[in-house]
């Protein structure tokens, strides 16, 4: 760490302010984690993640931290972005972490907002599209297909990891849905139109098609697996009110909801009977939510249907897959046009 460029127990019930004002647990992590890189180039102490959301207009450290980050000078900001480590979406995700919780004290403190001109970090040279390309993590069909069949294992495990995987590929959800699905957002009962009512980022709803090899697994589950797997449970948790296992549809061995850190040591233990991570595959759970939306657009299936499938908020989000498939589809010309093989000198 560098000497610290602002009041380091400031900074701290600043940003800890900031963090309590979203109401989701796992929004407040992902932000605790992103402004880490601000609290590191400040050289101060990361953000506590339990911090009080009110009283921080009356607070004159938060203040004094605050008029210090508003000094800053645009040039410092756009250096400390462009010295970002890690991959392009991970950049872009802190600047627009950082982004945000300016926006949030500048307003309530009435401040001027230091980062209203940074902008996030752009693709280098005539590579950008094969750079955006790459931040998909995208398994190809036959990936996909060694996933299904070796997670299809005997017992209530096996029918779980089966209906898992089928779900978090064929629907696309991210691990967060996932775990938070219930019984009653399950409709396959109607063979012309099964869908699941998924809650999705900012508490939104979305219906999303289950499609036939997912039906049936998770199908299978519902009569065969999940009900040996919630007998496990006999001793109820307290707060019911908060985890809902009686409704949950993946339940862990011990008969309660399965966690997000569940779905993915589910994930990851499926690639590895697969044998994908030993081939040197990267493989987790939203490479598969990834694999579906490409694999939509591949087959030629409208990007307004792919977004709406996968709940983006944006067309701009989903077109990241067509990056994927025309480089795709620019390997596949390569390989097959006479014109284009590359011959073996002499």
């Amino acid at each position: 760490m560098t000497d610290a460029l602002v009041d380091p127990d400031g900074f701290g019930r600043l940003a800890g302010a900031f963090l309590a004002t979203r109401e989701n647990r796992n929004t407040r992590a992902a932000y605790a984690r992103d402004l880490v890189a601000l609290a590191d180039a400040l050289g101060v102490p990361p953000p506590p993640a339990d911090a009080p959301g009110f009283g921080v207009e009356d607070d004159p450290g938060a203040r004094a931290a605050a008029v210090q980050l508003n000094a800053l000078t645009l040039d410092w900001w756009q250096r400390w972005r462009d010295g970002l480590p890690g991959r392009l979406a991970t950049r872009r995700r802190r600047v627009a972490a950082t982004r945000a919780f300016c926006r949030w004290w500048s307003r309530a403190l009435a401040l001027e907002n230091p980062v209203r001109d940074l902008r996030p970090p752009a693709a280098a040279g005539e590579g950008g599209q094969e750079r955006i390309g790459r931040e998909v993590v995208a398994l190809s069909p036959a990936e996909v297909r060694r996933m299904c069949e070796a997670a299809a294992a005997p017992g209530p495990l096996g029918a779980r990891d089966a209906a898992l995987i089928e779900v978090l590929y064929g629907c696309g959800l991210r691990a967060s849905e996932a775990a938070g699905l219930d019984l009653s957002a399950c409709h396959l009962d109607d063979p012309e139109d099964p869908f699941l009512l998924v809650r999705g980022k900012g508490d939104k709803r979305r219906a999303v098609a289950v499609p036939r090899e997912a039906v049936a697994a998770l199908t299978r589950y519902l009569h065969v697996g999940r009900p040996g797997l919630r007998a496990r449970d006999r001793s109820p948790r307290t707060d019911q009110a908060r985890h809902r296992d009686a409704d949950a549809v993946f339940l862990s061995g011990r008969g309660r909801r399965l966690g997000r850190a569940g779905v993915w040591r589910i994930v990851t233990a499926v690639a590895d009977r697969a044998g994908l991570r030993a081939d040197g595959a990267r493989v987790f759970p939203h490479a598969l939510r990834h694999s579906c939306g490409t694999h939509l657009i591949q087959s030629g299936v409208d990007i307004r249907y792919v977004q709406a499938h996968l709940g983006h908020a944006s067309p701009v989000t989903t077109e990241v897959y067509t990056h994927v498939t025309a480089a795709h589809l620019r390997e596949d010309f390569d390989r097959a046009h006479p014109r284009s093989r590359r011959t073996a000198p002499g």
